[in-house]
Formats: structure tokens, sequence, C-alpha cells
């Protein structure tokens, strides 16, 4: 893998292809290269799309270089391609990334063989006869830990990259049986989301987890209904984790917006219309059930969804700065 090949992950197919068009055009001078997600130094991801969070936190941990590709103004990330995307703007990512990315190192010239000359004898005194000892090794640093999930731990919590060594098999009460395969960051089940919700809340050890040996995994596809990224369980497990309370870390005073549109509105007809009403700009929540007829209740569950697979955020103005006060008497009877 080199610094200069680049993927752009998670994009629609139609938009892969305008993307990569464009990417040729400003790679003329041909100092870059595509590459498959695993092999690339850069990974371009949008961040726009419900799979944009799992794809950011795949990258990180695989210790890539990470470009948001987004419509917005920030995406929390070093580098960012803005959305239209156009050969200019590819351009200028390239051109950052070369000046932030360090030199490669030319091979050296291959040197001839000189001819040995005898070195001359050297008076040695005694002191100088008793080497001193070689400084030991530092030691290697050690790993850093997987994250362990906590002592009442969710599903939601062993989807974070490195809680799972491998591939495992979850069956809980009337759920329907998973597999999680954090390797590839899917999981294998059903297409329908509504009878995944009791894991929602269900507490999850780890004995309830079964190992299971990879090369069953394309049998074990096929049995329970196909293979699905993990934003999708993440999502329906942000829907039922919280019970109609908004997720830890997020204010209730906050407006909310949606960047982009979940496919989920066959199971969930109401969520279409929260969903309406939040495309058309930031909302409070309360504002949010008002407009759309749902309740309070499912307009929190829906956003708190959203957010855990990143197709929604706050919408957080920056405080104005006071203005300067005048001086002078009439300034300070103004005042």
């Amino acid at each position: 893998m080199t610094t200069r090949s680049i993927c752009f992950a998670g994009l629609p197919r139609d938009e892969q292809a305008t993307v990569e068009a464009a990417f040729r055009q400003a790679n003329a001078a041909q100092r870059w290269e595509l590459a498959n997600e695993n092999e690339a130094g850069v990974v371009v991801v949008d961040m726009d799309s419900m799979y944009g969070q799992m794809s950011l936190m795949k990258a990180m941990s695989g210790g890539k270089v990470v470009v948001a590709l987004t419509a917005g103004a920030r995406a929390g990330t070093d580098f960012q391609l803005s959305r239209p995307v156009t050969a200019e703007g590819v351009a200028t990512l390239l051109a950052e990334l070369e000046s932030q990315a360090p030199p490669v190192a030319a091979e050296p010239e291959p040197v001839a063989p000189e001819t040995p000359v005898a070195p001359e004898p050297v008076a040695v005194t005694p002191a100088a006869e008793a080497s001193a000892p070689e400084p030991a090794p530092a030691p290697e640093p050690e790993p850093e830990p997987a994250p362990e999930p906590p002592a009442d731990a969710r599903l939601a919590d062993y989807l974070i990259p490195g809680a799972l060594a491998g591939p495992v098999r979850l069956q809980m009460g009337d759920a329907p049986a998973i597999v999680l395969d954090p390797a590839q960051g899917v999981y294998l089940g059903g297409a329908t989301l509504k009878p995944l919700l009791p894991y929602a809340t269900a507490i999850v050890r780890e004995s309830d987890f079964e190992p299971v040996d990879p090369a069953q995994l394309p049998a074990l596809a096929t049995e329970l209904g196909g293979s699905h990224p993990f934003s999708r369980l993440a999502w329906i497990l942000g829907l039922g984790g919280q019970d109609g309370v908004l997720a830890p870390g997020y204010s209730p005073n906050d407006r909310y917006k949606l960047l982009k549109w979940p496919q989920t509105e066959r199971e969930f007809p109401r969520h279409f219309r929260i969903a309406t009403v939040m495309m058309k700009g930031p909302a409070l929540l309360t504002e949010i059930a008002e407009l759309s007829g749902a309740s309070l209740a499912e307009v929190t569950d829906y956003v708190n969804a959203s957010l855990a697979v990143g197709v929604a955020q706050p919408d957080i103005v920056a405080p104005s700065e006071p203005e300067p006060a005048k001086g002078g008497l009439l300034g300070r009877f103004r005042r």
C-alpha cells in the first residue's frame, strides 16, 4: 500500500462513475491510482449516506487517511471533498494530500566497492580497553487492547471496531438468529428490521455469542436471508434503544436536521412524514412532532436512529459576539 493510492467508498453506483471520471481528469499526471478499500492509503467516505459513519470508523481503525465527501459545511475529518464533485475539487484535494504526505524515499544508487585499506595502528590505553556496556534496547510499545463492552452491554456496543475478534452467531428469546461478521462489517439475517427490535434493549453477554467458522459464512448468509451492512443494524438498534428518550450526549433544546433519507419507510410508514419535515430544515423535536403529526417519542426514536448512523445531526449555531460598547457620555446614556 502506498500513500498515493485512493478509494471512493460507499457511493451510489451512478455517482461512483461520475466521481471516478472526475478523479481521472484531475489525475492527468497519474501520480495517484485507484485501489480497493483494504489496500488504499486514502479512503474517501460518503458521509451523507446511511453507511458513512460505519465506513468512517472502519477506515480510521485501519489507520487510513480519511476524506469526508459531503454536501455539508462540517465533517470532522482532516480532509474534505465537497459535493457535487468536480475535477477541480478533486485536483485541490489531491494537492492537499500530497502537501501533507511524507516524501517517498528514492532508492540509493549502487556504489562501486572500494579497495580495503588497512587501518593504522592506534595506541590503546588501559582505560580505553574496557568497553562500556551497551544500553539495553527500549521495550517495544504494547498494542492497544481492544475496547471491552460495558458490564450491561447491548448489541450496539459490539458493533464498534475491535469489540469482536471474529464472526459470531446470536439468538435471544423470540428474536431471529443473526450472525455478525466484524471483518466485513456486515450481519447475516433477514431483510426486515422490525423483528430485530428486541435486540435494541437486551443485555448481551459475551457468553451469549456462539463462534462461527468463517468458512460457513456463505452458507449461513443463504440460510438466514442475506448479508447487510452493520449500519442497517445500528439504525434499528438506535431506533429502539432509548424508549422515546434522546440518546446521551444530545440536547432536546437543539434543532436537528436530516442529511440524507434512510430507506425504511416501508416498515415504518410514519417515518415518511417525520423525514419530510426534517429534510425541509433544522427543527426542534417538538416542532417536528407537531408538523409531522407523530408523537414526540416517535420523533425522538427516529432522530436517535438517524444520529446513530450519521444521517442526522444537531444544527448548533455559534453564539454571536456582543457588540463593542460605545464610549462617551451619549453611549453610557443609551446603555
